[in-house]
């Protein structure tokens, strides 16, 4: 009889330890991250001349459209550059700051909000930092280092964050989780 017992306990252990690895394996979605879950970081979007970037209330492109990013002019005649800082992301959108957004035109009544979402991979960061940029498969403590990045001037495609890591994409070392970062098209080395 004892035997049973020990048996249903064992199972039930077992589908608890499940459940708890499902909720884990959620959690650490690369570009799934909640709403600000990381540490502000800078950004900028590539835009062609004239081009805008619609900004939503909610991480859906069936959100309501409450302003758009529209680019600065850069050193190249045919596109523009919009500065963003990221505060999170979530299901592929990044969450940005918009009270601080020179390149953030808001639309009537919703002037006053204090966030909205993008699309993360128009977002753009490059490598060009002083120091190493270490590459992981995935972030945190759970993570193995992949590569160095070391004087290279390669740019990444933004995924999403999660805390001080920023999950990014690039044809060289694809899907990858990185611990730093320059968010300026022109580099970030003296």
């Amino acid at each position: 009889m004892w035997e049973g017992f020990t048996m249903i306990r064992a199972i039930v252990g077992t589908v608890a330890v499940l459940a708890g690895f499902a909720v884990l394996e959620r959690s650490v979605d690369a570009s799934t991250g909640h709403a600000g879950s990381c540490t502000p970081t800078n950004a900028y979007a590539m835009l062609q001349r004239g081009e805008t970037v619609p900004v939503r209330a909610e991480p859906t492109p069936q959100a309501v459209t409450i302003g758009s990013l529209q680019g600065r002019s850069t050193l190249k005649a045919d596109q523009s550059r919009a500065m963003v800082t990221m505060t999170g992301s979530q299901g592929g959108w990044a969450r940005i700051a918009l009270n601080t957004q020179s390149d953030y035109v808001a639309d009537g009544a919703a002037a006053t909000q204090p966030y909205g979402w993008v699309p993360a991979d128009l977002l753009t960061v490059n490598a060009r930092v002083h120091g190493d940029i270490a590459v992981y498969n995935q972030p945190g403590l759970l993570g193995r280092q992949l590569a160095t990045i070391e004087g290279d001037d390669m740019k990444f495609r933004v995924l999403g964050c999660r805390g001080d890591w920023l999950h990014v994409i690039n044809a060289r070392h694809g899907s990858v989780w990185i611990d730093k970062w320059c968010g300026r098209e022109d580099g970030c080395r003296s």
